[in-house]
């Protein structure tokens, strides 16, 4: 394989060299895949007031009319996301965290002997800006909520993992939605994304992407972090009771409109079922972090897609909901599924899959992006399965799981 990713950086050095790197945004975006199910996907982004500790950072996916227009999708990646998914890449080239597998990504090897950090950096942006796609959501944003019967739509909160953020996983939470469930993505604020923001007053705080190299504090950051991503979680609940009781939710993620972006949320109230039908779900650091979290009474399911349970390793926890995990063929190491099943009380109710044609950025947007052969499977996108393929079955194994669940 080193022959055509040699080539490749070759052929892209010189367009950088000649100047050929126009923003693909100046031209034609691609829309995701339509949502499949029965009904289109309105959303709500929704930021409450506070510091990283004590506020909450959603997207809010429902079900919505069938006949509902998609006019202007959302973006999937600004400017900032970009520069933040480039920089998360290069501390991942040099900082590799403990428990996670390299194999599927093979331009590894090859990128850490051409560049520096730094070097890095330059060429993974403009390289961006040249050969990925401009991608939009098909999601509307504050649409009206579609009817629901009985006690009201089951809830699905999700949790990403390192290095992305509440729009990563999109295609899963949007298809989800379209068959009936409203799926909050929560933004985790603790340094593992690859930057975010929150709001306290007037004051704006960025927080970048934490470098954690793997040395002998690494276990103490990422538990640090694993359990201030369980109090998003808590938070995130706690936020949609309130939403659910029709109390007033202070949104600040626009301060240019509060007003209206307040009163689209009202259209949640008692549409929720928190009572009989709250799922977590989650990948990668969001597995452990949905595992962690269904001690939460409230809950009544999980399901964990390739949790990586590193940052749990030395935290005692007991796993008591029915569970489902959900691993790729080369994240199934045995130290993770080891915390799993040390984590097992005699009533625990935990199946485990093992999906084959998958990789572990399978269940992300991220192949989406990036539709080259060579660098799919350089950057670990890609198996030997066309990756839109790849999505729709995992989509079939997160909604079979879901629906047979449900109360």
């Amino acid at each position: 394989m080193v022959f055509p990713f040699t080539s490749f950086f070759h052929q892209y050095s010189s367009m950088f060299q000649a100047g050929y790197l126009l923003d693909k945004m100046e031209f034609e975006q691609t829309l995701l895949p339509a949502p499949s199910g029965p009904f289109q996907v309105g959303y709500l982004d929704l930021m409450t007031p506070g510091s990283a500790d004590s506020s909450s950072l959603l997207r809010i996916h429902y079900p919505a009319p069938a006949n509902a227009s998609i006019t202007s999708p959302p973006l999937w990646a600004d400017s900032y996301y970009k520069s933040g998914y480039v920089r998360f890449i290069q501390t991942m080239m040099w900082d590799w965290p403990s428990w996670v597998n390299n194999a599927e990504f093979q331009l590894l090897p090859l990128a850490k002997k051409i560049f520096s950090p730094s070097s890095f950096f330059s060429f993974l942006r403009g390289g961006w800006n040249l050969v990925a796609e401009v991608l939009t959501i098909p999601i509307i944003r504050a649409a009206p909520l579609a009817p629901h019967v009985g006690s009201g739509w089951p809830v699905v909160v999700f949790s990403h993992g390192m290095g992305c953020n509440r729009v990563t996983m999109s295609q899963l939470c949007y298809q989800l939605a379209s068959n009936g469930v409203v799926v909050v993505a929560v933004e985790h604020r603790e340094g593992s994304g690859f930057g975010t923001f929150c709001k306290n007053g007037s004051d704006v705080e960025e927080i970048t992407h934490l470098r954690v190299p793997a040395d002998e504090n690494e276990y103490k950051v990422r538990n640090n972090q694993l359990n201030h991503r369980q109090g998003e979680i808590v938070r995130a609940i706690d936020v949609l009771a309130k939403m659910n009781a029709g109390q007033a939710i202070h949104n600040v993620i626009d301060s240019t409109d509060n007003d209206s972006i307040e009163s689209d949320l009202v259209i949640l109230k008692s549409s929720m079922d928190l009572t009989n039908n709250l799922f977590l779900m989650g990948h990668s650091f969001g597995g452990s972090t949905v595992l962690l979290a269904s001690s939460d009474t409230r809950v009544k399911g999980v399901l964990a897609m390739d949790p990586w349970m590193f940052p749990l390793a030395g935290q005692e926890f007991a796993i008591d909901k029915p569970t489902h995990v959900v691993n790729t063929k080369l994240f199934a190491n045995q130290k993770n599924l080891e915390v799993i099943n040390e984590a097992l009380t005699d009533t625990s109710e935990v199946t485990f899959e093992v999906y084959e044609d998958g990789v572990h950025l399978s269940a992300t947007d991220l192949p989406s992006v990036f539709t080259q052969t060579v660098l799919r499977k350089g950057i670990g996108f890609v198996n030997k399965v066309d990756p839109a393929v790849v999505m729709v079955e995992t989509h079939k194994i997160v909604w079979n799981w879901l629906k047979n669940i449900i109360s």
